[in-house]
């Protein structure tokens, strides 16, 4: 597990690479995190698929205005943009899964030229997964983003979860893909066959595949968070296996 504290800047502008090979070699993907000042501008094309989330403020892309929680799915070769929707600063997390080759032309976009469409992300609720037939958490609920069902993704997936005081995740693991997990607010102990790791507001958990981890909030404290896989499409694809509680887990 690699800890990233206080991922999030706390002014504009800011740019910061939480997760590259610099970091972790055998990443899957990638994470990054930028606060946009007001009236500012940021975009790239694609290389590989890669979601763009606003964490705060609020955001302008084509006719759309992005807030908080909402976000984009770009195919690799998209090209995109987004400025400033008011005279306020906006912070962007941006998620890169790996290459992809092979892939079919998508849609062309706004830009023109045969270039793939980026597009919306959709919310959806946890229902029928492998987590839930799976088990090992309570007080836990998940909405989808970022999927190969709802956006056509292969190397990624993004979704938000909610904690009530007293949620938790028993130690799992994820053979065939990578994770990320961002406290946005609240705080916990992430869980890992050693112990227990602090996490508070901002900081970020990355944990390589195949590797055992969960997460249990403080008493009386609700925690929100954004999480998800890289190098699966899904949580199907990226595997789901519970572990049997051990002596530090319970601790």
């Amino acid at each position: 597990m690699i800890l990233v504290p206080a991922a999030l800047p706390t002014r504009a502008p800011g740019f910061r690479r939480l997760i590259d090979p610099a970091v972790a070699p055998a990443a899957l993907g990638g994470l990054t995190v930028e606060a946009v000042p007001a009236g500012g501008r940021t975009g790239s094309t694609a290389e590989s698929e890669a979601v763009t989330l606003v964490l705060a403020g609020q955001a302008r892309w084509a006719s759309r205005v992005l807030g908080p929680g909402a976000g984009l799915y770009h195919p690799p070769g998209a090209r995109y943009g987004l400025t400033a929707a008011a005279d306020a600063p906006f912070t962007l997390l941006t998620v890169y899964g790996p290459p992809v080759r092979n892939r079919p032309p998508g849609p062309a976009g706004p830009t023109g030229g045969g270039a793939p469409a980026s597009v919306p992300l959709v919310r959806r609720p946890e229902h029928g997964s492998a987590l839930t037939r799976g088990g090992g958490f309570a007080g836990m609920g998940v909405h989808w983003l970022a999927t190969a069902r709802s956006v056509g993704a292969r190397g990624l997936t993004v979704a938000t979860s909610v904690f009530v005081p007293g949620g938790r995740h028993a130690l799992h693991c994820h053979p065939a893909a990578d994770e990320f997990f961002l406290v946005l607010t609240g705080g916990g102990d992430h869980l890992t066959e050693r112990g227990r790791v602090r996490l508070a507001a901002g900081d970020l958990a990355y944990v390589p595949a195949g590797e055992w981890h969960g997460f249990t909030t403080r008493p009386g404290a609700a925690t929100t968070a954004l999480y998800g896989y890289l190098g699966a499409g899904s949580l199907r694809a990226a595997g789901y296996r519970i572990r049997t509680t051990t002596a530090q887990e319970a601790s």
